[in-house]
């Protein structure tokens, strides 16, 4: 059988766009992932909060009604430390991604969102380190990449 159709990883969605939502759904659940989805800050940490489902990667938009983007990571991130965080916006605002990509954060997808770049984003965010294992000292030798 062809490529992705075996994954297991678990991905919640956060967009106040519900056409954004299914196109997302259906992209990644095509591709053998297990999709979660919330358009509002409540639900996406109401399934946070759900410690029986396991989520390998949290799919942000910057701009969430009610929240930054950044406080729905963090409020996501405080029960769920070792969840990846990859954002999406239709809105670059180049401060953003310099400040957020640098604090650790799994990267960052321009909207409108085309279905191999989806895909690979997906894929890269949840093989990258967390934001807990980037901001703690490293255990082994080699600790590069701590600069300010």
């Amino acid at each position: 059988m062809n490529a992705p159709s075996e994954t297991k990883e678990t991905v919640l969605i956060v967009d106040d766009d519900p056409a954004v939502l299914i196109l997302i759904q259906t992209v990644l659940t095509a591709a053998g992932y297990r999709v979660l989805s919330a358009t509002q800050r409540a639900d996406a940490v109401r399934l946070a909060l759900q410690k029986h489902i396991h989520i390998d990667l949290a799919l942000l938009d910057v701009r969430v009604p009610g929240v930054s983007g950044t406080e729905l990571a963090d409020e996501i991130l405080s029960v769920r430390p070792n969840i990846r965080v990859l954002w999406m916006s239709g809105f670059v605002d180049d401060e953003f991604i310099r400040i957020k990509l640098l604090d650790g954060y799994a990267g960052f997808l321009p909207k409108p969102l085309r279905r191999d770049g989806l895909l690979t984003a997906v894929q890269q965010a949840i093989g990258a380190a967390t934001v807990r294992e980037r901001s703690q000292p490293a255990l082994s030798a080699g600790a590069a990449g701590h600069s300010a």
